[in-house]
């Protein structure tokens, strides 16, 4: 009963510090990014902050938690959180690296992977060189002494999961630097073992270098952890589509995506227990299955869980960093040499090989920079290093001793929180990457061209409905996406958008190869006839129901009140001096106008013209006059960068000289606000005024605005 009761009270505490890592990793992801920082980072950061070194340690005077809410475990754990909620930050980074997988694309890495080996192999020199070299100068100890040889392999790992992140977030995965960093991580790694086996093996001489070193059992596990990343590799990418083909039985999606999930942890499991990193085994599960039609159903339904469990792993990753060695002078000073050689190492070891291979200068930085983060990988190498023993002075020390785990905890912080705003950097940077574009052989381009956005994004959402009847699954569809990939079993093709500098042409290209050209331009051909007929349905309509407008006002006005917890207020929308009693104008158009140049003249708007046109256009369209001698004109134009409204009386108007009371709205084209809610609360109280004359008699424009809020 004890054991029951200890047991319930474990998995609540456990409970208890999931819920809490949760709610901080999602709270402080969405604040950085609201000061445009990746969320990648504040949830490290977050990490920093709630673990055991710091706010997690406290006591708190409450029974369960005397030790703190993330104490340090037994002196025997070689980690500092416990068991269960690293396993569960373990699943994270299998479900981002099999995500990852699942998004790249396998031509493309395959194109890449030749030069993808060269960058990890030019990343993996560079790097134990600078490791060695600064461990020898500041230790006074020889290049093949075991700390100096650590201090190299540190410096050579890659966090690949921390660049996915970025690349993921960024729609960078399919882009040649994307899938050229993800297969030279994965290279990066297998060579990390290779460098470990090879340290191993000069310890296992204990120290003693006239015993030799064991180089046939070092060229074993290099062989083997090869071979065994190659086979699996091969075999998953082989038996791909007829395990496709198996899980289609299940017929729900939800299945593909969980079975898919099993299977990478199955894979991670056999690769960690082979002497692999876990995460290659994942990366090698989602790469194998990344050309199936079902990996973008996979895709699709992983969302929910991968924003689940891998803000807790980088969570995770931030509680192992130990604060209190920044306390010690001489470690912080070696900490930053450390990391700032690392920087440089893997940015300058990958850069020149990436300039060869196609890749221009920023296309190489972006490479390089993506290499840099050491994340979990080097935490993990750094703990085998502390609990190997060796012979310092005749006397049994760890290799990595306190002062060398703090300045690898310090290199490894300053790599990881250095990554992702340089990464996030060089990829807004609007420039391709590589020096010359290659193509499929034998890929047939279908350009269309427009010159309204929207026009493009509605053709885009139809054109993936009509494919997605004819049986094809395609890759995740936004505004900010600028490709979408479509498969059915052995066929498929790219839709990528082009938008001009100056906004002037929005575009739509459909990338396929020959055989597939007919059916593309077919569906294409098809929906585009289909959006000329609803188009001239509509147009018909609109010109048999002239009072449309004024309908639809009158019953939205009845049912819509515009609400106080929108993010703008009423007295943002309509400023104090956007209010006029005294326009004067013989024509509504020449009201609309004048209206423009004001907000123009107090700068809500940018060009005046072009934003006239665009209200012109929208009252072409359908009036906005109502019937009791007010006007509601209003339109979305790219030409505001907030919403804004202006009441104004306007007297003088023809035939019979009356007062029009006029409310303009204008909103920014592709924002997130209460536009309609604000338009309905509005003509609810135009068509709610009960004495019009006194309201156009009105010359005080407080009291004309405070109709409105």
């Amino acid at each position: 009963m004890d054991g029951s009761v200890s047991v319930s009270a474990h998995c609540a505490t456990v409970m208890l510090q999931i819920g809490i890592v949760i709610f901080a990793a999602h709270f402080a992801g969405l604040l950085f990014k609201k000061m445009n920082i990746p969320s990648v980072l504040g949830e490290l950061m977050t990490g920093v902050l709630l673990g055991p070194y710091l706010l997690g340690g406290i006591h708190l005077p409450i029974p369960g938690f005397e030790s703190g809410l993330f104490p340090l475990p037994s002196a025997d754990s070689s980690i500092p959180v416990c068991s269960e909620l690293y396993f569960i930050s373990m699943m994270g980074s299998v479900a981002l690296l099999f995500l990852s997988g699942l998004e790249t694309d396998l031509k493309m890495f395959l194109r890449y992977s030749f030069g993808g080996t060269l960058i990890g192999i030019g990343g993996v020199v560079v790097s134990f060189l600078f490791g060695d070299a600064l461990g020898m100068l500041l230790m006074h100890a020889a290049a093949s002494d075991p700390r100096c040889l650590f201090l190299g392999i540190l410096c050579t790992a890659t966090s690949v999961g921390i660049t996915a992140r970025i690349l993921s977030e960024h729609h960078s995965m399919e882009t040649p630097e994307g899938t050229s960093i993800m297969a030279a991580a994965v290279i990066d790694d297998v060579l990390g073992i290779i460098c470990l086996a090879v340290v191993m093996g000069i310890i296992a001489a204990d120290g003693d270098m006239n015993n030799g070193i064991n180089w046939k059992g070092i060229g074993i596990i290099s062989a083997k952890s090869v071979l065994i990343w190659l086979a699996f590799t091969l075999v998953c990418i082989l038996c791909a589509h007829r395990l496709a083909r198996l899980l289609k039985i299940f017929r729900d999606s939800a299945s593909f995506a969980v079975l898919g999930l099993g299977l990478a942890m199955f894979l991670a499991g056999i690769f960690e227990r082979c002497g692999l990193a876990m995460i290659i085994g994942a990366y090698c599960a989602g790469l194998g299955l990344c050309r199936t039609d079902i990996a973008y159903s996979m895709q699709d339904r992983m969302r929910g869980l991968y924003g689940f469990l891998v803000p807790i792993f980088f969570v995770v990753m931030g509680m192992l960093v130990d604060v209190r060695v920044f306390a010690d002078k001489q470690t912080l000073l070696f900490g930053f040499l450390y990391a700032l050689l690392a920087v440089l190492a893997k940015v300058f070891g990958c850069m020149l090989p990436a300039l060869f291979m196609n890749f221009n200068l920023i296309g190489a930085l972006r490479i390089g920079i993506g290499m840099i983060p050491r994340g979990e990988v080097a935490l993990i190498i750094a703990g085998i290093g502390a609990t190997t023993m060796m012979k310092i002075n005749g006397v049994d020390s760890p290799i990595i001793n306190h002062q060398l785990l703090g300045v690898t905890v310090i290199m490894t912080l300053l790599t990881t929180l250095a990554a992702p705003p340089l990464l996030t950097f060089v990829l807004k940077i609007k420039k391709r990457g590589v020096k010359v574009e290659t193509h499929e052989a034998g890929a047939i381009r279908i350009p269309w061209q427009t010159k309204s956005r929207t026009v493009r994004d509605f053709l885009a959402r139809e054109v993936i409905e009509n494919f997605t009847r004819e049986g094809f699954r395609h890759s995740n569809y936004s505004r900010d996406n600028s490709v979408v990939n479509f498969r059915k079993e052995g066929n498929s093709f790219s839709m990528w958008f082009t938008n001009e500098p100056d906004d002037s042409s929005h575009g739509i290209v459909l990338e396929c190869l020959k055989r597939d050209e007919a059916t593309v331009r077919a569906v294409f051909t098809e929906t585009i006839a289909e959006i000329h007929q609803v188009f001239d349905k509509i147009r018909r309509n609109l010109h048999e129901d002239k009072p449309l407008f004024e309908g639809l006002m009158k019953k939205a006005s009845s049912i819509v009140a515009y609400s106080q917890d929108n993010d703008m207020s009423l007295e943002e929308i309509i400023p104090e001096n956007c209010c006029l009693t005294d326009l004067q104008a013989t024509e509504y158009n020449d009201a609309l106008q004048q209206l423009v140049v004001y907000l123009h003249r107090l700068r809500f708007v940018k060009d005046k013209e072009m934003c006239l046109k665009d209200l012109m256009t929208r009252e072409q369209i359908s009036s906005t006059m109502l019937d009791n001698g007010t006007a509601l004109p209003h339109v979305r134009t790219t030409q505001v960068t907030r919403m804004v409204s202006v009441v104004a009386l306007c007297h003088g108007m023809s035939p019979d000289n009356k007062t029009l009371l006029i409310v303009l709205t204008l909103c920014p084209k592709n924002d997130n606000c209460p536009y309609m809610q604000y338009v309905a609360h509005t003509a609810s109280v135009l068509l709610s005024i009960s004495d019009m004359d006194a309201v156009r008699a009105l010359d005080d424009a407080t009291q004309l605005r405070k109709l409105f809020i």
